[in-house]
């Protein structure tokens, strides 16, 4: 196994140890299987049923976390602490998803998906940037939001809001951040081969044909967002838009919002029913 060094502006930071929510599919555990590789100590984690059928290998440490419960947090803080004498990234991939207009989506999935995906992560950056700021040299947080987080499409309002949160979250925690430490790196990819789907609720059928069909036509793979992320921390980048058309999409939002707006409204009415 070869090591590879993560390059930060002025110093480097040699593999050490990561933290990685979740770590059972997708792009979390791309991640933490492209940092095992290169040299990485890797704690994992995820729901325990998750954490069981993944099957990691038996050199990651593998630890059952609910995101939404802070004191689960605190200790698996304390845990790793009394293990590991610094951390140097903590990755932020847990989520989930919920489609439906606003108005049938029902409450449980809004709270389902905000407490998940924005207070999962706000509480994974509360309790872990203490310990990441007393970095010796440099440290890095990446937080997983979406292309959703800009484009605001129809039908993904709570999807959206979360997401949208987690990017405010880090601007405001590499605002806060003094000396750069830790960096901070946002990623809003668009559609991409993960088990996300999984964790998805629907409210109509054609919901889920679409994101079906998506899932099924994009060349994007976990493995692939995650080289781009860990591409991204190595050149220390705030942002990470990952996909061709997302790319493009936020571009024209900056730009032209009101005209990215009336895009994906269109879109959106062409489905079929």
């Amino acid at each position: 196994m070869h090591a590879v060094s993560i390059w930060f502006p002025s110093r480097r930071l040699d593999p050490g140890a990561a933290l990685v929510t979740g770590a059972a599919s997708g792009l979390g555990r791309a991640l933490v299987e492209s940092l095992f590789r290169a040299g990485w100590r890797v704690a994992a984690t995820d729901l325990p049923e998750a954490l069981q059928a993944a099957r990691l290998d038996a050199g990651i440490l593998a630890l059952p976390l609910d995101v939404r419960d802070a004191v689960a947090w605190r200790d698996l803080r304390d845990r790793l602490r009394s293990d590991w004498p610094t951390l140097d990234l903590l990755v932020n991939a847990a989520g989930v998803g919920a489609t439906g207009e606003v108005g049938t989506l029902p409450e449980a999935q809004w709270r389902r998906v905000l407490d998940t995906n924005l207070l999962g992560t706000a509480l994974g950056c509360e309790t872990f940037l203490p310990w990441l700021r007393e970095h010796p040299r440099r440290s890095h947080v990446v937080n997983v939001a979406s292309i959703a987080a800009i484009l605001s499409v129809p039908s993904m309002a709570a999807y959206s809001a979360s997401k949208a949160g987690v990017v405010a979250l880090s601007e405001a925690i590499a605002a806060e951040c003094a000396r750069g430490r830790p960096g901070v790196t946002v990623v809003c990819p668009g559609f991409f081969r993960s088990g996300l789907l999984g964790t998805w609720h629907f409210t109509s059928s054609v919901e889920r044909r679409e994101a079906e069909r998506r899932m099924a036509v994009t060349r994007w793979t976990s493995e692939r967002v995650a080289g781009r992320v860990l591409r991204a921390v190595h050149r220390n980048r705030r942002y990470v838009v990952v996909g061709l058309r997302a790319r493009w999409l936020w571009r024209l939002k900056r730009l032209a919002p009101r005209a990215a707006t009336a895009l994906v409204r269109r879109v959106y009415r062409r489905l079929p029913r």
